[in-house]
């Protein structure tokens, strides 16, 4: 496992020294604020599902949500009638709910609009995966 240093202000951890980030995780409540019900629970769906996966912070600014084990493995933004999802893996796959795919030098992001429960019950294998590749 590869040691993690421990930002002085924030205590966070990440794997690089000295990572530029903004300390402290913000707060869930504001990124839901004024949401429609629906997208509010599909968001906590998705919230304990990558619960479910083992440690996860969450990290909100604004309009979205990092999920992050040593690394980001998602995001959400959350939208006026949908979850946008951002799944961050090690391979490109094929799937009828993405709407953008975009490969970088360390991982494939594969964008999907979630609408509904049966849309995140189908990303559930990818988070899965996506999480995983986040502590490799």
């Amino acid at each position: 496992m590869t040691s993690l240093w421990e930002c002085p202000q924030c205590q966070r951890q990440f794997t690089r020294k000295n990572q530029r980030h903004a300390c402290g995780t913000g707060e869930r409540s504001a990124v839901l604020r004024n949401r429609p019900p629906e997208v509010v629970d599909l968001f906590g769906a998705l919230e304990r599902f990558a619960r479910s996966l083992g440690p996860v912070e969450l990290v909100a600014r604004e309009r979205y949500v990092l999920f992050r084990s040593q690394r980001i493995f998602a995001d959400a933004v959350i939208m006026a009638d949908a979850v946008r999802l951002a799944i961050h893996l090690g391979r490109q796959v094929e799937h009828a709910l993405f709407i953008k795919v975009v490969a970088d030098k360390r991982q494939v992001t594969h964008v999907a609009r979630l609408h509904s429960p049966q849309d995140l019950e189908a990303m559930k294998p990818l988070l899965q995966e996506a999480y995983a590749h986040s502590l490799a």
